[in-house]
């Protein structure tokens, strides 16, 4: 199993990233990047936030493409925030 494969913690658990509880789990920033590159081609990373949500870390990535559509990314980061 790859890292990308990893990260997402397998192909069936509807880990969509559009909310914590569907949060895309992360094991370091440079792999949050890689999954919007992979994931959303089009769209460029354009404010980046730690939020707190039932004790948990999370980043926050606000993205948006040249259509000025925009999303917002929730990343586990509890892996390896704090460590």
């Amino acid at each position: 199993m790859g890292w990308l494969s990893s990260m997402l913690g397998g192909s069936d658990d509807g880990r969509d990233s559009s909310s914590p509880a569907k949060a895309i789990i992360a094991q370091g920033v440079p792999e949050e990047y890689a999954w919007i590159r992979d994931h959303l081609p089009g769209f460029k990373p354009q404010m980046q936030a730690l939020q707190f949500i039932d004790d948990k870390p999370y980043d926050l990535l606000t993205v948006r493409n040249t259509r000025g559509e925009e999303k917002v990314i929730y990343f586990d980061i509890s892996s390896f925030f704090g460590k």
